[in-house]
Order: C-alpha cells, then structure tokens, then sequence
C-alpha cells in the first residue's frame, strides 16, 4: 500500500446479491468515494442495523413507558395536531 488506498475491513466475507440497478448505483458511489464496493456496502449495513437497533430500543422504550401508564390520551394528540398553524394553536401535551 502507498498510504492512499482506503483500509479494508479485516471482517469476515459475506456474499450479497444485488438489484443490476443497485450495483450501479453502488459502483458509482464506490468511485465518487475513491472506496471500493465492498466499503460502501459495509457503510451501508453498518447505518442500517444502527437504525433499527435505535427503533427498536426505541419501541421499547414506549412500551415500558405505556406499561407503566405514562401515556398521553389520543384525543389530546389529536387536538394538538388539529391547532396546528392556527392562532390558537396548543402546546404540546405532556404525560402526567
């Protein structure tokens, strides 16, 4: 290596097929980038099981809350979101 070549990843290999459009499009990214595909696709996965290990923690954490009865009645939801960009329009409403 002279220094500028991206590093690799010493993970373990994975094969994945891919959609014709979408290997353009990650071929495309990858060259953009100056990184190889399997960089881009390692990116990719990575923000991807982040996101849904933050959904996730994040379903669990309403239905700890719901379990525990700090809930908001939908009916006040909904008048909130209904006074929406009017002149009376209504804070946001809290748990109790």
């Amino acid at each position: 290596m002279t220094g500028t070549e991206p590093e690799m990843s010493k993970g373990q290999p994975v094969s994945v097929r891919l959609q014709p459009a979408l290997h353009e499009q990650v071929g495309a990214l990858a060259a953009a980038l100056d990184r190889p595909k399997s960089w881009v696709i390692e990116q990719a996965v990575k923000e991807y099981v982040e996101l849904q290990a933050w959904q996730l923690a994040a379903i669990d954490e309403g239905i700890k809350a719901a379990d525990e009865g700090r809930v908001i009645a939908h009916e006040d939801v909904a008048a909130w979101v209904r006074s929406w960009d009017s002149p009376a329009e209504r804070p946001a409403p809290k748990c109790e």
